[in-house]
């Protein structure tokens, strides 16, 4: 049976992270005594979110951690069945891939909307205060509104790329996991 957005939190002192549970529960069953298959393949996945405390091959469920500073996104673990088949290995991949151009994308482009945020405050604290801008003053809602709609005019074409090139991955996704759905309807039979 295939559970997709099922949650469940965990204990309090993990209350940053939840387990999403549910990618194919009959394939978290099967146990862990599978082929050595992709073992090392794994242990460097598991290296690169070691930050989430968590590790999904225990839980056999995917693990969602806190917000990553840069991005502002939650970085996804991902649970790797025991016999996980190329459809379902290449589904988890291209997820992967997906949450990682992700990840490039929105830290790249926060930091640089943060530089450009912080010059046009200090140009307009220096305009408005002159050389009394170092002490601690802020702009008004409707000051930083011309920041705002000045960053979004001038990065309208990057976001529409972006929201272009993320309904191409998320559509692939998609197609990706009815495909893994219908294998394992096919296996269940």
């Amino acid at each position: 049976m295939l559970r997709l957005g099922v949650t469940a939190p965990l204990k309090q002192t993990d209350r940053n992270l939840v387990l999403k549970c549910g990618f194919s529960s009959k394939l978290a069953k099967e146990g862990t005594g599978a082929a050595e298959r992709g073992k090392e393949e794994r242990r460097e996945k598991q290296a690169k979110y070691n930050s989430l405390g968590v590790d999904p091959q225990e839980v056999k469920c995917d693990c969602i951690g806190p917000p990553d500073r840069q991005s502002n996104l939650r970085k996804v673990r991902y649970y790797v069945p025991p016999k996980e088949t190329s459809l379902e290995q290449r589904y988890r991949e291209t997820r992967e891939a997906t949450q990682d151009w992700n990840q490039s994308f929105w830290a790249s482009h926060n930091a640089k909307f943060k530089q450009m945020k912080e010059e046009f405050v200090q140009l307009r604290l220096k305009e408005k205060y002159g050389s009394q801008a170092t002490e601690r003053r802020t702009l008004s809602a409707d000051e930083m509104a011309v920041f705002y709609k000045q960053f979004l005019d001038d990065h309208r074409v990057v976001h529409q790329e972006y929201n272009r090139e993320w309904y191409k991955k998320n559509a692939n996704n998609i197609l990706l996991a009815a495909r893994v759905w219908m294998q394992q309807k096919g296996k269940s039979r």
